[in-house]
């Protein structure tokens, strides 16, 4: 990416950002940023059967073609934002890079969720 690019294939580090930053503030701005996406991309990305990027913002001209992060990212990431934060709890979940959320798991026999996994290393005693 450089400075002054028009392009937009609808990539979702920018709702990811609002969901992270509403859910650790409850700033409700958050969210009332995120229906803006949203609507913007219903009305400048949506076709017939999906959601397409757009080569440039100032002209309107779409490409042709649905990135897969879309689906499984961005929009993952918009529901997020409109639902309870006890759905997928920052206490019981962590997300991957690919928004993809796994269970944090306990340690050492602990039976309490929330508990994060600390592979072994040297400061536990593993050998080097």
């Amino acid at each position: 990416m450089s400075v002054g690019t028009s392009w937009n294939i609808l990539r979702p580090e920018t709702v990811e950002s609002l969901m992270y930053l509403w859910r650790l503030t409850g700033n409700t701005t958050y969210q009332d940023w995120g229906w803006d996406i949203f609507q913007a991309f219903e009305k400048n990305f949506r076709v017939e059967f999906g959601y397409v990027g757009l080569r440039d913002v100032n002209t309107g001209e779409k490409d042709n073609m649905m990135q897969s992060f879309f689906l499984a990212e961005t929009l993952k990431y918009l529901y997020l934002l409109f639902f309870p934060p006890s759905v997928i709890s920052f206490e019981d979940w962590v997300f991957n890079t690919e928004a993809h959320p796994l269970r944090i798991a306990p340690v050492n026999g602990n039976k309490g969720i929330g508990t994060p996994v600390r592979p072994f290393g040297r400061k536990q005693g593993k050998p080097e």
